[in-house]
């Protein structure tokens, strides 16, 4: 496969996973930042042995960039999301989630919405299962005591 085989079939992926952690206006800039620190890299996307999960981890490393220099400016909503993501009458959990850290917002994104088990979910973010399970719990524990307020 060429390279832009490669990128045309993660494309949606990627641009879902960037518009669920940044929103539709900036995951085109997210994704395209990525790619091409990618492509700088690895002088392509060929060389790759497995380009989802290592696009998708630059993805995140993007965003997350992006979220420090912004000095923990808000993302957009996760209500902006396509192709039915949540169901109405979850807006309140919605605006909960929207307030996670890029990496607690990742892994919830990823398992409890795109339905990718823990391990999975490791793969693409780049980090260990019971480092997923972590973020998860983390990200729980703080949507329980937003809804216990």
């Amino acid at each position: 496969m060429t390279d832009a085989e490669i990128y045309e079939s993660l494309r949606w992926d990627l641009m879902r996973y960037a518009t669920a952690l940044v929103g539709p206006d900036d995951a085109a800039d997210m994704v395209s930042s990525a790619v091409t620190k990618v492509l700088d890299a690895k002088g392509g996307l060929t060389p790759l042995r497995d380009a989802r999960p290592y696009l998708m981890r630059a993805v995140l490393n993007e965003v997350r960039m992006r979220y420090r220099t912004r000095s923990r400016r808000p993302m957009v909503p996760m209500a902006s999301l396509p192709e039915g993501a949540h169901e109405p009458g979850h807006d309140h959990m919605i605006d909960l989630v929207d307030r996670l850290p890029p990496r607690q917002r990742a892994a919830t994104y990823l398992v409890y919405y795109r339905e990718y088990t823990p391990t999975e979910a490791a793969q693409l973010m780049g980090c260990r299962p019971a480092t997923v399970r972590r973020y998860l719990s983390l990200a729980r524990d703080k949507l329980r005591e937003a809804l216990d307020e």
